[in-house]
């Protein structure tokens, strides 16, 4: 699913967003979930899951021999998340104990040997990524990010279990739409980034149901991390109720905010086409329709989200002019259109496409004024701060890429 047009802050270490398009996912029918008789462990190490010290084709010889899958831990040595996996989750006792009966484990470190071709063939983008195999190497199942022990075992036994996500899908195409299932199902899609998937799922499930939004915090739990949609009922629904919605929930409070005003940012996207050749056609009246119903559900920020997009249009058009006025526009409405995150993106852009000197010594002044923003921000965070308490630390250092690319835009342009 697409956030904000130049978003870059994620949950995971992610290099890209990843989907499962072009990439079969097949049921794993007629495997086992013990071990053969006669076959011997040979683990990397003691405690935690036995991690086998094998290559990857001797690992699906041993998996077919053992009649289990093959688990595939793919990491990086910088991954945080990884690290967390290896040295907490593994060494769970019943994470270990499920892992090691059930599957041939494998650590394949995705930036070295054969993982490298790993990465390619199985579409490894974000870390860490958790495959399970058949023996012949097709996926049957796939998880992303890092949870804690018993999450993960409820995941894994959820997809494995059931035959993968081929089978989950034949239990829900076969009518099975319980709220326990649909929130396994639906959590399960989205650990496969089958987001896009997850999302109709959830659109589906709450069709008829908006009202137990508002009653039942499972499902308003089911709409908050999966429908997007902006006209489906569930999503009008909470548009609508928000007060309400707020009330019973408060500790959503300000993300259902954020939430809602990056779907309808999404939503935009649709009045901005965008052929081969990068030649922009912009549906204007579209647009203006738009921008007139998400003033009349009370989005106070239409107006900046229709800027916002013609800010791309500009871009991909060299219309670097208009490119620094709406970008002035957007720095100045205080709303996520205009954060850092955005503004580094614009920054990286006009530096690299625009040779007009004094439009660059606009956007590096960007550079400057933000990151004098982002000092006092820091101050005032930490001077409300209680006692011993430790400021959160961002994923991204904004701050210091900011400033390298004013130095860029402020340096004299090399001429090729």
């Amino acid at each position: 699913m697409k956030r904000l047009i130049f978003s870059c802050l994620t949950v995971v270490c992610l290099l890209s967003v990843q989907t499962t398009q072009g990439q079969q996912v097949v049921p794993a029918q007629g495997v086992q979930m013990t071990p053969a008789q006669g076959v011997q462990m040979t683990p990397a190490k003691t405690d935690g899951i036995a991690f086998r010290e094998l290559s990857f084709s001797e690992a699906l010889k041993v998996a077919k021999a053992e009649n289990k899958l093959l688990f595939v831990d793919c990491f990086t040595t910088w991954c945080g998340p990884c690290r967390m996996l290896s040295n907490v989750v593994f060494k769970d006792s019943l994470v270990a104990d499920y892992f090691n009966r059930h599957f041939v484990n494998l650590k394949m470190d995705m930036e070295k040997g054969e993982g490298i071709e790993l990465r390619k063939k199985y579409e490894v983008r974000g870390y860490p990524t958790l495959l399970f195999l058949n023996s012949n190497g097709e996926v049957v199942y796939r998880l992303l990010g890092a949870d804690a022990a018993p999450k993960l075992l409820k995941k894994v036994k959820l997809g494995v279990e059931s035959g993968g996500l081929s089978g989950l899908r034949k239990q829900y195409e076969s009518g099975e739409h319980d709220l326990a299932f649909i929130s396994g199902y639906i959590n399960a899609l989205a650990d496969a980034n089958c987001e896009e998937e997850a999302g109709k799922v959830a659109v589906d499930f709450l069709q008829g149901k908006e009202q137990k939004i508002l009653e039942d915090e499972a499902y308003f739990s089911i709409f908050y991390r999966y429908v997007h949609d902006i006209n489906s009922s569930a999503f009008l629904y909470v548009v609508n109720h928000k007060k309400e919605v707020v009330d019973k929930f408060p500790r959503q409070a300000a993300s259902l905010d954020r939430r809602l005003l990056e779907d309808w940012i999404d939503g935009s996207y649709a009045y901005l086409k965008v052929d081969e050749s990068k030649h922009c056609t912009l549906d204007e009246q579209g647009l203006n329709e738009y921008v007139a119903r998400m003033k009349q559900m009370d989005v106070a920020e239409a107006d900046m989200i229709a800027e916002s997009l013609l800010l791309k249009r500009d871009g991909m058009m060299n219309e670097w002019d208009s490119f620094i006025k709406r970008g002035d526009k957007l720095l100045a409405s205080n709303t996520i259109l205009g954060d850092e995150g955005q503004l580094l993106q614009w920054v990286k852009w006009l530096n690299k496409e625009c040779e007009n000197t004094s439009l660059r010594e606009k956007a590096a002044k960007w550079c400057d004024k933000v990151c004098q923003d982002l000092i006092k921000r820091n101050e005032e965070i930490k001077k409300n701060l209680p006692p011993g308490a430790i400021p959160a630390i961002s994923m991204v250092d904004y701050k210091g890429q900011l400033l390298q690319v004013a130095e860029k835009l402020r340096a004299p342009i090399e001429k090729s």
